[in-house]
């Protein structure tokens, strides 16, 4: 027997051999990868006393800001979800990651493009292309059609694009919640706004209040019913009243300012911009079907679950970096020597097949990319963790301070009823001849600061309020992105 028709069957199945080593090898140990947690569902959280007993109200509005009833307050939220800068970057933002989405999931898709080209080239004369071409210029010229389509097979593409989908999806809730935030702060500084011109017009009043007593005082000092010294004492009061009136001045006008820029205008947006007398007087109702569902909802809960589940999705196509990869390839049209010759039956050519991509002798740096991608995995996690812990925690926060601050107004409120019937009581012992209008400027200005009291707490319970709705996340519908 010939020993070479015996060496060359050895040969073929070593090579055989050889080959399937590479093959196994391509599909990389996983060895040493930990296994990945999963996150909490959100009924598993301790919820808290708050929570559980917070009492039924009403559902969150898509628009909620429009039961204050205010139609300055709507045109001034309208016209920030729509005009705001600061919500136009989050909104391309979300435009970038879809389209960055969308490139990904057109890898997977068959690729097709054409070729013509025309490349003079001077052929050398030692060439082993035989004359008349060698040492002669000659035109390469092609158009060719290839086609090109990755079949996927251990699902890499597939991975990647809905890592990037599901990273669309987070910034699209965070978008959302910029919306949120953006609604609520305009709405807290129109609160704080009417707040503030309600103090301004208590202060003007006290300024006046001030000045009565000291036209008062002066009148009994002057007929010796007094001392000198009562008038100084009875106009220490009126440097100060006329600050408190620069002081809240300079508020309200401050406040303007954020409201138009908060709209996406100018300073001069708001000028003369005067919320509704009754704004504060409003008693807010408190949000129903607390929590779970209402935090599961929550934009920045929601993006740190999609987080989760984008970086899920990295995993997987780390793991499939580990498999190998075929990719089919095919190509058509005509080639030739000289622009000429390109249309002649003999210009035709054509080809195709499989291109097969095998991860050889990468197996340490796939290990190292998956254990990457894993500890970015068991980071989201903690993020939604951690989102969902800080979301119970403000929502019973407030919760504790709605409670609280809705019984400092009804204190207040008691307070003001009874410098109210004070003031009147004086003020009827004034006209019947029974005591002086000294004692009625005194009531009124103890009636004053207990309305000033009373006032700022309704404002307080009515921003609470709004921190609720925040933290539930806004409303059911509530939208970032478009409104």
């Amino acid at each position: 027997m010939n020993p070479r028709s015996v060496a060359l069957p050895l040969i073929g199945k070593r090579a055989g051999e050889v080959l399937s080593v590479l093959l196994l090898s391509a599909c990389a140990s996983f060895e040493h990868v930990p296994a990945v947690s999963q996150i909490t569902p959100l009924e598993q959280f301790e919820t808290g006393r708050e929570i559980h007993s917070a009492a039924p109200g009403t559902e969150i509005a898509a628009q909620w800001w429009r039961a204050f009833g205010d139609a300055s307050l709507n045109r001034l939220v309208d016209d920030a979800m729509r005009d705001a800068p600061s919500l136009k970057v989050v909104q391309e933002r979300v435009a970038v990651a879809l389209a960055q989405a969308d490139i990904l999931h057109a890898a997977a898709m068959p690729i097709a493009n054409g070729l013509i080209g025309i490349a003079p080239t001077r052929f050398p004369g030692s060439d082993t292309t035989p004359p008349p071409t060698a040492g002669h210029w000659q035109s390469e010229t092609q158009a060719l059609l290839n086609l090109s389509f990755d079949l996927d097979l251990a699902g890499r593409i597939n991975a990647q694009t809905r890592s990037a989908e599901r990273r669309a999806d987070q910034l699209q809730a965070l978008a959302r919640g910029a919306g949120v935030v953006l609604q609520v702060a305009v709405v807290t500084s129109y609160l704080n706004l009417a707040l503030e011109i309600e103090l301004l017009r208590i202060a003007n009043e006290n300024l006046v209040q001030s000045e009565d007593l000291l036209r008062l005082t002066d009148r009994r000092v002057s007929a010796g019913l007094d001392m000198r010294g009562a008038s100084l004492r009875a106009s220490e009061p009126i440097p100060s009243a006329q600050a408190e009136i620069v002081r809240r001045t300079a508020a309200i006008a401050i406040l303007r300012h954020r409201l138009a820029v908060l709209a996406g205008h100018g300073p001069g947006y708001t000028d003369g911009l005067t919320p509704a007398s009754t704004l504060l007087a409003i008693k807010p109702l408190l949000p129903v079907s607390l929590p779970a569902n209402l935090l599961g909802r929550r934009a920045d809960v929601l993006a740190a679950r999609y987080g989760v589940e984008s970086q899920a999705a990295g995993i997987d196509a780390a793991r499939a970096a580990f498999y190998p990869d075929i990719n089919l390839i095919a190509f058509a049209g005509l080639q030739s020597l000289g622009f000429r010759a390109l249309f002649n039956g003999n210009s035709a050519t054509l080809g195709a097949g499989p291109a097969l991509s095998l991860p050889l002798f990468e197996g340490g740096r796939l290990r190292a990319g998956l254990r990457a991608q894993t500890a970015l995995y068991e980071a989201a996690v903690a993020d939604y963790d951690d989102a969902v812990v800080k979301a119970l925690a403000q929502v019973s926060d407030a919760l504790v301070n709605l409670q609280a601050l809705q019984q400092q107004r009804d204190l207040m409120g008691q307070a003001q009823e009874r410098a109210q019937q004070n003031y009147d009581l004086e003020l009827r012992r004034y006209r019947q001849g029974i005591s002086t209008y000294l004692e009625v400027l005194l009531a009124e200005n103890r009636l004053n600061q207990d309305r000033a009291a009373h006032a700022s707490a309704e404002s307080a319970l009515l921003v609470e309020h709004v921190q609720l709705i925040a933290a539930l996340g806004g409303g059911a519908a509530s939208d970032g992105v478009s409104q």
